[in-house]
């Protein structure tokens, strides 16, 4: 596990160059008070081009003593050596079937991750962007979370839930009926 104050370090040294919002599973585990993550760390950078600027992450990166290596979609990935263990941040942005809506952008909340603040997507922005990808670990994610709201360890607004899951453009239907499927009711 890395804690969050080694990660909240990182993540002041990556806001030196861009500005991002946190979209992936590292949003769980900060609601849950947990220490650290198992995980990566997802990022969807703010008037930036990961790929476009590349040269820019290339820059940071050897000035830290970083690797760079790629995400499943073939954005960057930055790989931060800590101690024994490293960390990988990946970048992404709307690219190929990868979609984050102006909303969920909007709507991030910022919250403190070692000692900086950052902004992180809501839980809710979570579910729909998990939803919207739906591959098998996105769908067991999901269920976790279920499970978690019922054990009423984390909480959802299912409101924001429904709104904000028409901004899912031509997936909304889908969004919206995968999580029937498992159990998310939109009004």
């Amino acid at each position: 596990m890395i804690t969050f104050d080694k990660i909240g370090g990182v993540l002041n040294e990556i806001k030196e160059v861009l500005d991002f919002v946190i979209i992936g599973d590292t949003i769980v585990d900060l609601l849950l008070g947990r220490k650290g993550t198992d995980s990566d760390v997802d990022i969807f950078p703010l008037n930036f081009s990961a790929l476009v600027e590349f040269d820019v992450l290339k820059d940071l990166a050897d000035r830290k003593g970083w690797d760079i290596g790629s995400t499943p979609i073939d954005t960057p990935r930055l790989i931060v050596p800590l101690g024994d263990d490293q960390l990988q941040v990946d970048l992404y942005e709307n690219v190929q079937d990868f979609f984050v809506p102006p909303i969920v952008i909007e709507s991030a909340e910022e919250r403190q991750i070692g000692k900086g603040y950052f902004k992180i997507i809501r839980l809710e922005d979570y579910i729909l962007l998990k939803a919207n990808a739906f591959r098998e670990e996105d769908e067991e994610e999901l269920n976790k979370i279920i499970q978690l709201i019922g054990e009423r360890k984390l909480k959802i607004d299912s409101k924001i839930l429904s709104l904000h899951s028409e901004a899912f453009e031509e997936n909304r239907e889908s969004v919206k009926e995968r999580l029937s499927s498992i159990g998310f009711k939109l009004s």
